[in-house]
């Protein structure tokens, strides 16, 4: 139930920060929407996943993957190289739009591990905002070309992982 609040709450996010990307004094145009949910099942691990994408007139793209089973899959084009997943986490939700990313990850280790990695993989970063705790990381700043919101905690929401991670992506504007 909280996972649905969270990925729902995510997508509308997402959808308010690409209406204010708009330009002013132009018409709006009427909304061409396109989705499609697909089920791939496979017979020896039962691997399930929902996907929808969405696309209107202004080139703008949506697409969300769960994971229901297995790992939800990341898109080719997120940057793995600049912003991994914690090894062996479990992908549950990720959202594309227009080059900007929300995922939401569980991972099995403790949350101090997990915190470390990403204390690493947030090294050279401009942070603007950073609260860390024994048990929590929040930083929001700027790193490799994108605007980023990391947060990572523990989780009693998903039966057999104690941590849960939220990353948000968006490319910085070019000027």
């Amino acid at each position: 139930m909280i996972r649905k609040l969270i990925s729902l709450m995510v997508i509308l996010s997402l959808l308010l920060f690409a209406g204010c990307g708009s330009k002013t004094g132009e018409q709006s145009k009427p909304k061409t929407e396109t989705q499609s949910t697909t089920e791939n099942q496979n017979s020896s691990n039962k691997q399930e996943q929902n996907s929808q994408s969405e696309t209107s007139n202004s080139n703008y793209k949506i697409s969300v993957t769960q994971g229901t089973n297995n790992s939800a899959k990341l898109p080719k084009e997120y940057p793995s190289d600049k912003f991994p997943v914690y090894e062996g986490s479990f992908i549950s939700t990720v959202t594309e739009l227009d080059g900007s990313y929300v995922l939401t990850a569980f991972s099995k280790d403790d949350v101090k591990k997990v915190i470390a990695f990403y204390n690493k993989v947030l090294e050279g970063a401009k942070v603007q905002m950073d609260t860390k705790t024994d048990e929590s990381l929040t930083s929001f700043g700027t790193k490799s070309g994108y605007t980023y919101n990391l947060d990572v905690g523990k989780s009693s929401e998903m039966e057999g992982y104690e941590t849960i991670i939220t990353i948000s992506l968006q490319p910085q504007k070019q000027e």
